[in-house]
């Protein structure tokens, strides 16, 4: 077993025999106390509605890869298993900290629970389901402390219906956990005001969010401001003790993610380069983080949708019902993360809303803030009409429109006339994943070719010329092509596959869902 291995099965074993023994002493103090029945209404509610549209949505290529990504895994970590304990634990080791993976511990769970529950969208999701609704309830339990009791029950209304955290509380992805990990973080390190054995917890909770989602680290900052505004001396030695740990377990993950951000040959400059991902001006990425956090996903509702939410939480932020230093302190939560990724976002576009969704509890419980200051019964119940009008619509359009890429439609209207010796063509081919995830029978497929990629001096690698004679080794032997089209612009953004395809076959039938096109050609000449 390697040094990395054995480290890992230590921290593992430790981890379990320590958490379990926090668990019990937790049971031994606990003490019945009575609910509140508002909040247990409040978690129902949550729970309804997140369950509720867990199949509103067709799977998209991110959850098929969670699936495929974590059975991958598992199968080579129980392969090195049976080659003996040293090797699965190296390997295990290997695979945690490998490039390339946004999630690693995340698609090795989803997998187990897979085993379990089965692979059905319902089981798929089900689990952020539940992370979402146990984030309303620690969210409540944490905002208590420092809010006025109507401001924490608003808080907590907020968590239960925001669009934004609904919607990935309905995604097979890692991002519910997120959220839950904070907060779980967050209140241990509140335990260890009067337990010193809460540092240690709250080490943990932030180990597993770095392996869960590397951007995770954007939030340690945040972590630490909720730790300092109220901690004594004690504390803080404490603290920096536990950050220091934190960076320990987070040097498996810095060996490589810092090599990506920096360059050190002829002096240190930033290692900048593109993503994938378009590049987004700071303050369009705020803009666009209030919109989620207001609205939801749903691009529809009008511009002032994001005024109401997002002029609450800058009222808590300057003036709302909480002492000074947590409002300090919720303020770095809420932005830190957002100027951190923005500033990496100059260099190397990464800025995605969904990366920041642990910043969205900071945001409504600036807005709960800002509310309970706002004077009179009147005017404190038109701003929450004025904040939940878009919500209430954002949610309903999450569930009723369909706003995934819709291959379960797709799938089933090739499966009603397929037939053997036809060809299915996917344009772009990674999305072939996700068809195979509903169409489960034998079929022939193949990648449409890719066309997107440049030369060094900035001209197409590959011609229309070339686009000609793969297409026709694709297409020869076949009488009907179904082509697969999402997200073609991608691979292809002069649209040349399906242009040849409109010119040497014949357009009999096609069909048109949430961003897929299902087209089905015959009658091709190739001499």
């Amino acid at each position: 077993m390697s040094g990395t291995g054995a480290l890992l099965a230590f921290f593992v074993g430790w981890s379990l025999s320590f958490g379990l023994g926090r668990a019990l002493a937790a049971l031994r103090r606990w003490r019945p106390r009575r609910p509140d029945p508002r909040i247990l209404l409040l978690l129902l509610a949550a729970f309804a509605l997140r369950v509720g549209g867990l199949t509103a949505q067709s799977l998209w290529r991110d959850e098929v890869d969670a699936l495929r990504f974590g059975r991958d895994l598992t199968a080579e970590v129980a392969a090195a298993f049976r080659v003996g304990a040293g090797a699965g634990w190296t390997r295990l080791a290997e695979l945690l900290a490998r490039p390339g993976f946004n999630g690693p511990l995340y698609f090795l769970g989803l997998f187990q629970w897979v085993r379990l529950a089965g692979d059905s969208e319902f089981a798929l999701r089900f689990p952020s389901a539940a992370l979402g609704v146990l984030s309303v309830a620690l969210g409540f339990a944490l905002f208590r402390r420092y809010l006025p009791r109507p401001a924490a029950r608003m808080a907590a209304l907020g968590l239960a219906f925001s669009p934004f955290l609904v919607w990935y509380g309905q995604e097979a992805k890692m991002y519910a956990l997120l959220v839950t990990l904070f907060l779980a973080a967050w209140g241990a390190m509140e335990a260890a005001r009067r337990d010193p054995g809460g540092w240690l917890e709250a080490v943990l909770w932030i180990a597993l969010g770095l392996y869960s989602h590397i951007l995770f680290a954007l939030f340690v900052p945040a972590l630490l401001a909720l730790g300092i505004h109220r901690a004594d001396r004690r504390s803080l030695r404490l603290l920096v003790l536990a950050l220091g740990l934190v960076l320990l377990v987070d040097l498996p993950l810095l060996a490589w993610q810092i090599p990506q951000l920096v360059r050190w040959s002829g002096g240190i400059r930033a290692a900048c380069g593109e993503t994938g991902f378009p590049r987004v001006p700071p303050l369009q990425g705020l803009g666009m983080l209030a919109w989620g956090f207001s609205v939801g996903v749903w691009g529809g509702f009008p511009d002032w949708g994001l005024v109401p939410f997002s002029a609450l939480a800058a009222l808590g932020l300057m003036a709302g019902r909480a002492g000074g230093r947590f409002r300090a302190a919720l303020g770095i939560w809420a932005l830190s993360p957002w100027a951190f990724l923005s500033l990496i976002s100059l260099c190397r576009p990464l800025f995605v809303e969904r990366y920041l969704i642990a910043a969205a509890p900071a945001w409504i419980a600036l807005a709960a803030a800002g509310w309970a200051r706002i004077p009179g019964r009147l005017p404190r119940a038109l701003a929450l009409a004025c904040v939940l009008t878009p919500m209430a619509v954002g949610l309903w359009a999450q569930t009723a429109l369909p706003l995934k890429s819709d291959f379960r439609s797709a799938a089933r209207v090739v499966a009603e006339g397929y037939r053997p010796g036809d060809l299915i063509l996917f344009h772009i081919g990674y999305v072939q994943h996700v068809f195979d995830y509903y169409f489960r029978r034998p079929y022939e497929g193949a990648w449409a070719p890719a066309t997107i990629y440049r030369t060094p001096e900035g001209t197409y690698a590959m011609g229309e010329a070339e686009v000609d004679a793969r297409m026709r080794a694709l297409i020869r032997g076949h009488e009907v092509v179904w082509l697969i089209y999402s997200e073609a612009a991608m691979w292809d953004d002069r649209d040349l596959v399906r242009r040849w395809l409109d010119t040497h076959g014949q357009l009999r039938e096609r069909w048109s869902f949430a961003l897929v096109e299902v087209r089905r050609y015959e009658g091709f000449h190739l001499p």
